[in-house]
């Protein structure tokens, strides 16, 4: 894979809360930069080739999340890592160090100092109507230990250090890497998991009839040929609108449902209010495929 340049990292963000272990108290500490949520520089073929052969290779639906669990494992070193968790369901990024890849959760451990900052996406948290805003250490501390330390996977963007290459730490994960030695080489897996589990990947593809069919052939290529379409700005803006306005409101449903099964652990969920979220996201994901495959079938 090719390796991403280094100005496509994110930059540091000053972070707040390590005195009292409470997000709202400043300090000096930064929060360091990682590894960037989705490469834009990544072109449809780099990233359909990759899929096609290494991750999702003949793959029916219902054996896409093992065909991803493998590639995650050959690929991504199963502890001793730094990374920045951007939580979804506490609208916070908080710097953790992951001691164990139970795909597709990871385990993680808060580390010292505590470094944590608000981000964008409490907006899925407080649009559920949960009102958990928890940003304290004590509190995400609590968290994880209630859920055996476990985040998904997808929220994990590992660390780099200030050359833009990974942090140091990152040297143990030679035995797994390509002869070149190319350190990002597990950041840039992640970020193509990331990548199929945001923009491709639809929530009940491994629900709608037998399943017995091919993923890559029936969807890859329509789903990723409308994504690029619409971030290259060669889709009418009609398309483009409708695309974001719907892929934005499928986003936020699809968190809202599983917040509310990480919310309700242990305890009786309101089935009326996930069985309304469903039925709402299933209606998304129809517009979505019909959007795709009329823009799709239009070009040729």
């Amino acid at each position: 894979m090719e390796k991403a340049t280094k100005k496509q990292k994110t930059g540091a963000t000053k972070a707040i809360g390590t005195a009292n272990g409470h997000a709202g108290a400043s300090n000096s500490t930064s929060m360091p930069a990682t590894y960037p949520a989705l490469d834009v520089s990544k072109t449809f073929d780099e990233r359909w080739h990759t899929l096609i052969n290494d991750a999702i290779t003949d793959c029916k639906p219902c054996e896409v999340e093992s065909g991803f669990e493998y590639y995650i494992n050959e690929y991504v070193q199963n502890e001793d890592w730094k990374a920045v968790w951007k939580s979804h369901q506490f609208g916070c990024d908080v710097v953790v160090e992951v001691k164990d890849v139970c795909f597709p959760h990871a385990k993680v451990e808060i580390v010292e100092p505590f470094c944590c900052v608000p981000n964008s996406l409490g907006d899925f948290d407080k649009a559920g109507g949960d009102g958990l805003q928890l940003k304290t250490k004590d509190d995400l501390t609590k968290f994880l230990s209630d859920g055996n330390g476990k985040v998904p996977l997808l929220e994990l963007l590992p660390i780099l250090d200030e050359s833009g290459d990974l942090d140091e730490q990152a040297e143990v994960l030679e035995p797994i890497l390509d002869e070149s030695g190319d350190l990002d080489e597990q950041a840039e897996v992640l970020e193509l998991y990331r990548f199929f589990y945001t923009y491709i990947w639809r929530a009940t593809d491994d629900h709608y009839g037998d399943g017995d069919y091919d993923f890559s052939m029936a969807h890859l290529q329509p789903r990723m040929k409308i994504y690029y379409d619409v971030q290259k700005k060669k889709a009418s803006k009609a398309v483009v609108d409708s695309y974001t306005k719907i892929m934005t409101d499928y986003e936020k449903k699809h968190w809202q449902f599983k917040i509310k099964h990480e919310v309700y652990r242990g305890e009786e969920a309101d089935r009326k209010e996930l069985q309304k979220l469903w039925v709402e996201i299933c209606e998304l994901e129809k517009q979505l495929e019909k959007l795709t495959y009329k823009y799709y079938k239009g070009m040729y």
